[in-house]
């Protein structure tokens, strides 16, 4: 069972999560001091549940389908034309590529996490990010194998994608890709003393732990999960 996420996220939040619209959100959020969602619907006239599911993303694989009248609603809070809003929210409308290429640029998928050294080669796809979220950013993004990160307020699953950037610096208790010395990629947790650790408890224990001299390079930061990628 995936764990359960909080009800009204807050901004710091807003950006570590799935949804498609949340870079403009948090950016609209921090201009009006403005810090959780729920605030943030209530001010512009839109339904809680609804802009929860939006921030949240697609972490069933599903897509969230919002009124026509929440699409205008936000495109006004957002100040940005209710088409972009549109085909952002669900990029498979058509008449959504065209409109989302000018919008988006592509990061290069550099192997997969929790594979082994075999998974360390280029993978031939590429995911796409906002050009805004990317601009001064070096990102590089990593398909996820296995649930160890299924865990705490923000899961991380199997199937998932990971966008690192190179140019971050690692934080404590953020989650990171590093290159383990004679292995391949893995998404983990950053610990004190430069530990690594898992954060689904199926997955704890001393033994689940990963020393500094495991780790060759630490690749960088996860600044987005993008949920179930096929």
């Amino acid at each position: 069972m995936k764990p359960s996420r909080r009800t009204n996220p807050k901004k710091a939040d807003v950006g570590q999560l799935r949804g498609q619209l949340n870079d403009l959100i948090v950016q609209r959020m921090s201009s009006q001091g403005i810090d959780s969602v729920k605030e943030f619907a209530d001010k512009h006239g839109i339904g809680r549940s609804t802009l929860y599911d939006l921030v949240r993303g697609r972490s069933d694989g599903t897509i969230s389908n919002p009124s026509l009248e929440t699409i205008s609603r936000l495109a006004e809070a957002l100040e940005r034309p209710a088409h972009e809003i549109l085909y952002l929210v669900n990029p498979d409308a058509p008449g959504a590529a065209a409109t989302i290429s000018a919008l988006q640029v592509p990061v290069y998928m550099a192997g997969q996490a929790g594979a082994g050294p075999q998974q360390m080669h280029e993978l031939d796809q590429q995911v796409f990010v906002e050009a805004e979220f990317a601009k001064g950013r070096d990102l590089v993004a990593f398909k996820v194998n296995g649930n160890s990160m299924a865990g705490g307020k923000r899961p991380i699953y199997d199937g998932d994608v990971v966008i690192v950037d190179r140019n971050v610096a690692p934080e404590i208790n953020m989650p990171v890709v590093a290159r383990l010395a004679g292995d391949g990629y893995v998404v983990k947790r950053l610990r004190p003393r430069q530990i690594l650790d898992s954060t689904n408890p199926d997955f704890s224990g001393p033994h689940a732990l990963i020393s500094p001299d495991e780790v060759a390079q630490v690749v960088g930061k996860v600044v987005r999960v993008l949920g179930n990628i096929a």
